[in-house]
Parts: C-alpha cells; sequence; structure tokens
C-alpha cells in the first residue's frame, strides 16, 4: 500500500519532467530549422549575385524558349531564320492555291549550250579531233583555220543523218582530190577522242514539212549511237547548232527563224543523249540577225573569215578536263 501511495505520488512530477524534456527537443528541433533555412538563404544570395555580376559583364542573349511560335528551320550559314510559323499551329495548315499569274521558264539553246572554258591550243587539241557534217564542214579542210591539216575533217556534201546511220559511200575533197569512204569506216580507223558534229542544211533546204524534221531528229540520234559504237562510249561528242544565213539568203525553207527552232530542239536532244551542245550561231550573226555578210560570199557557206570565227569559238568552248591542252596564260593552264 505504501508502494502504491508513493508511486501515486511521484506520477505528477515524472509528467512534468517528461513535458520538460518534450518541450526541450521541440524548442531543439526549431531551432536547428531556422538555422538550416537561414545558411540556405545566405547561399542563395551568394549564388545569385554571382550570376547576376557575370551576366552583366558578358551579355549573354536571352534564350530562346522553343515552342511552336519559334522558327522551324534551323539557318543556313552566313543566314539568319527566315521561316516563322503561324502561331494556330500546324494542325490549320494547309496547300494553299495558287492565286496569281505565273509562268515556268523553258530553256532556250542558248541556256544548254556549253559555257566557255579558256582557250585551248589547237595544236595540241585537234590531232584527236574528227569534225562530221556535211559542206559547210567541208570547207574546214579546204580554207585556212587551226584544223586545216591538223584535225580529221569529215566533210561530205549533200549529207545528212540518214547517210552515216546507213553507211553510205560518201565523197570527200581533200583539194581538187576526191575519196570515195564511208564516214563511220574513217572513224572506226582514226579513233578520236572527240567529234564534232554539224547537219541540217541538206535535210531542211528541200521541204518545211514537219515529218522531213521528225526523220532528220530521228536519224541524227542514231547517228550518235553508231559514232559511240565505233569510236567507244567515252568519246566527247558535241552537237553544233546549225549556221545562220544572211538575212537575204533564197531559199524559203532555210531561213533564221527555222535554223533556230531546229536548233532549240538540237540543244534538248544533245542533253538527252549526253552530248555536248554548241551554239556556234551566235559567234556568226550580226547585228541584223542574219549570217555576218563579211563570212559569206553567197549566204549559207563561209569564207576563211567565217572558219577562222568558228574554230575560235569551238577553242573557247571546250568542256572543262584537266587532260585538254589549254594555252599558258588561259584560266586553265597546267604547266606539263
Amino acid at each position: 500500500m505504501a508502494n502504491s501511495y508513493r508511486e501515486f505520488n511521484q506520477q505528477p512530477r515524472t509528467r512534468a519532467r517528461r513535458n520538460q524534456n518534450k518541450t526541450q527537443r521541440m524548442a531543439a528541433f526549431v531551432i536547428m530549422v531556422i538555422l538550416v533555412l537561414a545558411v540556405s538563404g545566405f547561399i542563395t544570395l551568394i549564388i545569385e549575385s554571382l550570376s547576376g555580376s557575370n551576366q552583366d559583364a558578358s551579355a549573354q542573349p536571352e534564350p530562346v524558349t522553343p515552342g511552336i511560335s519559334g522558327s522551324v528551320l534551323a539557318p543556313l550559314p552566313m543566314e539568319n531564320p527566315v521561316v516563322e510559323v503561324n502561331e494556330t499551329g500546324f494542325e490549320h495548315m494547309g496547300p494553299v492555291q495558287q492565286t496569281q499569274n505565273y509562268s515556268i521558264k523553258t530553256l532556250t539553246y542558248e541556256d544548254l549550250c556549253q559555257p566557255e572554258c579558256g582557250l585551248v591550243d589547237s595544236t595540241a587539241y585537234f590531232p584527236n579531233v574528227m569534225f562530221l557534217g556535211d559542206s559547210v564542214t567541208e570547207g574546214l579542210a579546204l580554207y585556212e583555220n587551226p584544223a586545216k591539216d591538223v584535225a580529221t575533217v569529215g566533210g561530205y556534201r549533200g549529207a545528212v543523218p540518214s547517210d552515216i546511220v546507213n553507211r553510205k559511200i560518201m565523197g570527200r575533197y581533200l583539194d581538187t582530190q576526191r575519196t570515195d569512204e564511208v564516214p563511220l569506216e574513217v572513224m572506226a580507223q582514226k579513233q578520236p577522242k572527240v567529234v564534232y558534229l554539224m547537219f541540217g542544211a541538206n535535210a531542211l533546204a528541200n521541204s518545211s514539212d514537219e515529218s522531213v524534221e521528225k526523220g532528220y531528229f530521228a536519224y541524227y540520234r542514231q547517228m550518235i549511237a553508231a559514232i559511240r559504237e565505233v569510236a567507244g562510249q567515252d568519246v566527247v561528242i558535241y552537237v553544233q547548232s546549225m549556221t545562220p544565213v544572211t538575212t537575204d539568203y533564197t531559199n524559203a525553207n532555210l531561213n533564221n527563224e527555222r535554223i533556230q527552232r531546229i536548233n532549240q530542239q538540237l540543244a534538248q536532244m544533245a542533253l538527252e543523249e549526253g552530248c555536248h551542245y554548241l551554239n556556234v550561231y551566235s559567234a556568226l550573226v550580226d547585228e541584223s540577225g542574219g549570217l555576218n555578210p563579211s563570212y559569206t560570199t553567197e549566204g549559207l557557206h563561209m569564207n576563211a573569215a567565217g572558219y577562222k570565227a568558228w574554230i575560235d569559238y569551238l577553242l573557247r568552248h571546250v568542256a572543262y578536263s584537266p587532260d585538254v591542252p589549254y594555252v599558258m596564260g588561259s584560266e586553265y593552264y597546267i604547266a606539263k
């Protein structure tokens, strides 16, 4: 009984000690939290102060927030972004109907022709060249010019592309001496690295019928294929434009309007057949748009001055290759 009374009498003091201990622990916890917060705030203040001073010193640009309203395409080098997206979003975008007048450019034969690439040394270049054409080409072997007696000139009077394809025996004149031969057989023997073609006057002079033009182009394509068969697939082929005639030339079927229309088709054909196209026409016309009268005596065939102007154009419009012998001082000249 005495022990029970003693324990009962001590209970208030025990509870008081417990409450005192709890209060002390709570006060210690609160003080610790306050200290942690104070230290954290102090550290944060120091970091922000340092970051602000660095940003002011380096003047960093404001970062771009990615999103639908920003630029969709990254700018190309040396360019600024130019593509802005409608803020309404991609789900509202679609094809826009053309509402204004527009036109698609049609390439002319001037656009498709071989550009100028420096002056070539004729004495080193022409030994590997063969010219193939009609009587207009024949003059290269008759009049003084850089190709005479250096290149193989296969100029056959009255020749048309079908004569070459069908391996017709043709007459070639050297001075006054005529030699009968098959042009493709001469080519197979010579094995030229470069072939220049010019046909058209004889094919078109006798008729303005459209079917004649279709046959001319059909045989022209076959002729190109036959040349590659005998000279090799690596042979370089130049399709030359038809040359102009004088404005007063008497054959109505051979007028410059028709010739330029044919030249447009020749340029397109050359592109399709993997050949180079040469706008010789432009090197021979005068201010009137016809063959320069000083280059001819009868309006179609040329004299020595005309052939020199023609060859000068060719030597300045050879497709670039490191193997081409350019003259010293030319842009692409390489000392051997």
